[in-house]
This record gives structure tokens, sequence and C-alpha cells, in this order.
């Protein structure tokens, strides 16, 4: 009999290669009858010259099989979800347990693999259909960012036959703006990501102004924020949008204004020509870089986010939060997310994948996994599950009530030439005027 401690050792970050199976007899306490759980080796997809060659296999005219009366439920999970932390980890099994318990007739069989790469769901899905697709899963969870591209490509499937679609109108409204696709429920989203703030020292007790103006001049408190990569280049994001800007010209391509992205960058350029923005900066390529600088003491203030935030508060270490001070107020805060996808046709199984969201789903585990997980639900209602007295709840469902979706990509060359515009500033190499010139020529066709 399968115990916690095996299925806890399918979730440890640290092993290479993770998977394992849940079998309803097997998971039975007391069962005498119990059937060894599938163990379903990792391997790569076949080379094309492992394939048997079908013109030399003899055809035998066998009778038609009879339908499998226990659908078996292939799911493969990312490393961020299935083992984001070891207590998530926990939290996962017990519920994945207690779901085979309630469903002995479904088998489950669940394998971690990274979403992209060679090996990862997405190039399996892409490639495996047409070579082994006995091996494909029928449920996945990904990265929101990717629904479109993977319905535009056929790779997972409509399930407003098999999901109460009113269940969904509980998610936060950008949840709500990730689900479907091209008139059909597609996904459903259950964790929000990347939901910007500042952190600060847990000795600094007066609140935050949310006038960027007001924060960077008068004061002798020092900021730290990663200008090297994608988080100092969305905080610009925020105060381009704030100012107006838009990300696509007349011809739907992709585009930067002069003079909303001169008034965002100044900004910056502004807080670290005072000294507001420390030095540092140009040397940060991440944001748990920066949030080290405030527990030492070197500075203030730290550009954070959710994911940083929830994972490396303790006991013992509970710093400040706040809502990212902007032009006017704070600006929207722009996040992303993770969903769960089905990738079958078959009814049987599109069925059996959808009880297992609707359980995974629910407040309660929802709840206590996302907690464990120290990652954002989707569903306001599963903070329910955290500790009351955590302030951070309040602040966070403000923030996600008024959250707008990531709109580019993090690869983009949008996203790329804003990385170089805020280095420049954040380097005092270039004014404001110069860095946005040099992006918005940067995009044009």
């Amino acid at each position: 009999m399968m115990d916690k401690t095996r299925i806890l050792k399918a979730f440890i970050p640290f092993l290479t290669v993770v998977i394992f199976a849940l079998s309803a007899c097997d998971l039975l306490p007391g069962s005498e009858t119990a059937v060894p759980p599938t163990i379903t080796p990792t391997t790569e997809t076949p080379e094309a010259d492992s394939v048997p060659d079908t013109l030399n296999t003899p055809v035998f005219q066998l009778p038609d099989r009879t339908p499998q009366p226990n659908p078996k439920l292939i799911i493969w999970l990312p490393p961020e979800i299935a083992s984001r932390t070891e207590a998530g980890a926990v939290v996962l099994s017990d519920q994945l347990l207690a779901f085979n318990n309630a469903t002995p007739n479904i088998e489950i069989s669940i394998e971690q693999k990274s979403v992209s790469g060679q090996g990862g769901i997405l190039n399996y899905l892409r490639t495996g259909k047409n070579v082994v697709p006995a091996i494909l899963p029928d449920l996945i969870a990904i990265p929101v960012q990717q629904i479109t591209a993977v319905s535009e490509e056929g790779l997972i499937f409509p399930m407003e036959d098999v999901i109460d679609i009113t269940t969904l109108e509980a998610l936060y409204p950008v949840a709500q703006e990730w689900h479907s696709y091209n008139s059909h429920i597609v996904a459903y989203p259950f964790a929000i990501t990347e939901m910007p703030l500042i952190e600060y020292s847990s000795t600094i007790t007066e609140p935050l102004s949310m006038q960027w103006q007001a924060i960077i001049t008068g004061t002798d408190k020092t900021m730290v924020l990663p200008a090297v990569g994608t988080s100092g280049a969305k905080l610009a994001l925020q105060f381009y949008l704030q100012a107006g800007g838009s990300l696509e010209n007349e011809a739907g391509q992709p585009a930067l204004e002069l003079e909303p992205l001169t008034l965002a960058l100044k900004q910056l350029y502004d807080g670290r020509q005072n000294g507001f923005i420390l030095p540092q900066s140009s040397n940060l390529s991440t944001i748990d870089e920066g949030r080290l600088l405030v527990q030492n003491g070197t500075a203030d203030y730290a550009l954070s986010a959710s994911d940083e935030y929830l994972k490396g508060r303790t006991q013992e270490l509970i710093p400040g939060f706040s809502a990212i001070p902007g032009l006017d107020g704070s600006p929207i805060p722009l996040v992303r997310g993770w969903a769960w996808a089905i990738t079958t046709s078959d009814p049987v199984k599109k069925a059996a994948a959808a009880q297992l969201i609707n359980s995974l789903t629910s407040p309660e585990n929802l709840g206590n996994w996302s907690f464990n997980s120290r990652i954002l639900p989707a569903n306001p209602d599963a903070f329910g599950e955290w500790p009351t007295e955590d302030t951070f709840i309040s602040f966070a469902d403000q923030e996600l009530q008024r959250a707008n979706s990531l709109p580019i990509n993090v690869s983009s060359p949008t996203m790329k030439a804003l990385e170089d515009a805020v280095f420049d500033v954040i380097t005092l190499s270039k004014t404001p005027a110069d860095a946005a010139a040099e992006a918005v020529t940067t995009l044009q066709p």
C-alpha cells in the first residue's frame, strides 16, 4: 500500500525525475487485495528510426476492445505547482489521496515535467500526438500566458461541457479573463503570480505615499530595484501604461510611444539621480537580490512581488509591504498566473479531469494548497483558509480586484526594449528622453 512518504517523494524538488501513480485500490486503508501502483518511467519521445516499420508489421483482425471500466487519468505538473514548497507538496499529495479514496473508479498517474524545453509539456504535446499518443497527459497545469497559443494549436480542449462554468464567476476579474478562447472555456485559472509590491524594513512604521515623486524627494530613505532583466522593466511598464502609453501602433504592430515612455523613465531617472534609488540597482537582476539588501539594512525599500514576498517571510521575519507608488496614485498591478487545461477529447477522461479540477479548486482545497505553497489563489474565497490574522490577505485581495494581466510576453522585443531603457536610466548613461527614443526606434519596422 502506497503511503504518504512515497507520494511526498514524488514532489520533492531535488529529485531529477519525479513520476508516481496513484491506484484507487492501493490507497484504500486495510485492503488485502491492493493492486500495486502503476509506475510510468520517464522517457523521451522515441526517435523516428525507433518507431516500428508498419509496412513489415502483420495485420491481424482483432475484435473490438471492451471499454475500460476505470479511466486512467494522466496528469503532468510543472515543479512550480507540484513542488513549489515542501509543505505545499504535502498538501497536494493529501488532496490527491483524498480524491482517489472518494472516486475509486478513477486511476491517477502524475508526472512532473517542465512547461517548456525539449522534454517539456508543450513540446511533448506538439510532437507526441503523432508518435506515442498513449503517453500524453489528459490534464495539465500551464501558465495562463500559454492558453491562447495552445488553444490555437488544438493542444487543449473546451471544457464547458464538463465544468460548472458558474464556478468561474467566483474568480478574480483578471482570472476570469484567462479562461476563454474563441468563445469556449478552455482553462480553469487557479493561481495568480508576480503581483508587484514594495517591500520594506519592519522598522519603518509610517505609511508609504502612493505618489512616486513624493517618496523620492525630501527623504533620507533609499530603495533598490533590479535594473537588469524584466522586474525593473515591468515597473517602467506600469508607469508607461499609467501615463497613457499604448503597446501597438495603428497597424497592430508592437510599438512604444515617445512621450509617455519618457515620462515613465523620468521617474526612475529622478529617483536614481537624487540618491533614492541606490547605485547597486544596476547590478541586480532578481527581486530576491534586492530583498536581501533590505534585510541586511543596506536599503529601506525594495521592489518585490507576491511570490518572493510570501516565500521569503517567516515567523521571525515579516517585512512590511505596500502597493507600488505611481504618477498619480498606485498604477494597475500587472500579474500572471496558472490554469488547469484538459488535453484529451475522450469524453470519459474529460469528465474525470473535470472531477479532479472541481476538487482541487474548491475554496477549501485551493486555500490550503495556496497558503502552504506561498502563492496567491485565483479565487478570493480561498483566502478563507489562510490565517485570519494575516494582514497580507486584505492587501492582496484589494490589489487583485483591480489587477490586469501582464499585456506582453516577458521575452518579447517590447520587454527587451524596456529592459535596455531602464538599465540606461538607472546607470545614468542616458537621459529619459534619449533612452525612450532609442526604445521607440528599436521597435519600428
